[in-house]
């Protein structure tokens, strides 16, 4: 049965979904291309700018996943969704 997302935002030709146990990362056209990270996987989360905001996640292994011009509501919703799924899991410091 498919969860309902607990924080969903957009920027430029990308989705982000925040469930209970993953984040998800549409990009492409109609989401063709997607990637489930779990939430023992991401390391920091960041917001960078005000108006045109830049949501970073640092995962483990390196890698950054960057969703750029989001709106700053948005992306304070998908920050503070996943602190606080880190924190109900105890992942969080």
């Amino acid at each position: 049965m498919e969860q309902r997302p607990l924080a969903q935002g957009t920027g430029t030709n990308n989705v982000i979904n925040v469930y209970h146990d993953r984040v998800e990362l549409s990009t492409g056209w109609q989401g063709q291309n997607t990637l489930s990270v779990g939430l023992k996987q991401i390391a920091t989360v960041s917001i960078r700018g005000l108006i045109n905001c830049t949501l970073t996640i640092e995962i483990n292994d390196g890698r950054r996943l960057s969703v750029e011009r989001m709106a700053l509501p948005d992306a304070r919703q998908v920050k503070a969704a996943v602190e606080d799924q880190k924190c109900r899991a105890g992942l969080f410091e």
